[in-house]
């Protein structure tokens, strides 16, 4: 009997202590612009949010003594998150989001990367995260490229699940639209 508790102390303790790779989740864009609001009541035509990655379910990795051992995965609709996110902050900054290409600023997003990385320090920065975007806007007659790549580092407890990164990328991802939307009260 005493055995047959032992073995079952070590199934549970080592099927607790084993790490849980779930997808990871993002939030709605939370209200949470406050940058600089427009000037002048500008329209702005979101036409299109692109996700040109070529691994879209890949959003980062876990590092243990150097090396990969688990990729960070994620079913999210970034296309979605994003235009809905933008569109909102662009609505908090004072922007009217015009509806066809007619509109002051027309505006399309390529996402280029997203990555996670957790490694295993234990009292330094071990979670780090950027997001890289291309944002094309058109004014008049001109076209401007704008790289955006906010990135984050920040220390977490030991963490035996991936859902405990849900928060960090909330973070990075109202950060860069927040980025974009402050970039262009200036145009």
């Amino acid at each position: 009997m005493k055995s047959l508790f032992y073995i079952l102390a070590v199934v549970v303790f080592l099927g607790g202590c084993s790490y849980k790779n779930e997808s990871i989740n993002l939030s709605s864009y939370n209200a949470e612009y406050t940058g600089k609001t427009s000037k002048e009541k500008k329209s702005v035509f979101i036409e299109s949010v692109k996700d040109v990655r070529v691994d879209k379910k890949t959003i980062g990795y876990i590092l243990k003594n150097g090396e990969k051992i688990t990729k960070l995965f994620s079913n999210e609709n970034f296309e979605k998150k994003y235009r809905d996110g933008l569109s909102s902050a662009l609505h908090m900054a004072g922007f009217q989001t015009g509806s066809d290409a007619k509109s002051d600023l027309v505006i399309n997003v390529n996402i280029k990367n997203i990555e996670l990385i957790h490694d295993d320090k234990s009292f330094d920065k071990n979670l780090r995260g950027n997001i890289e975007l291309e944002v094309i806007i058109k004014k008049e007659n001109e076209t401007i490229t704008q790289n955006f790549k906010p990135s984050a580092s920040k220390w977490i407890s030991p963490s035996y699940s991936s859902k405990d990164l849900e928060p960090f990328l909330n973070e990075l991802f109202s950060d860069s639209i927040s980025d974009i939307v402050s970039r262009l009260t200036a145009h």
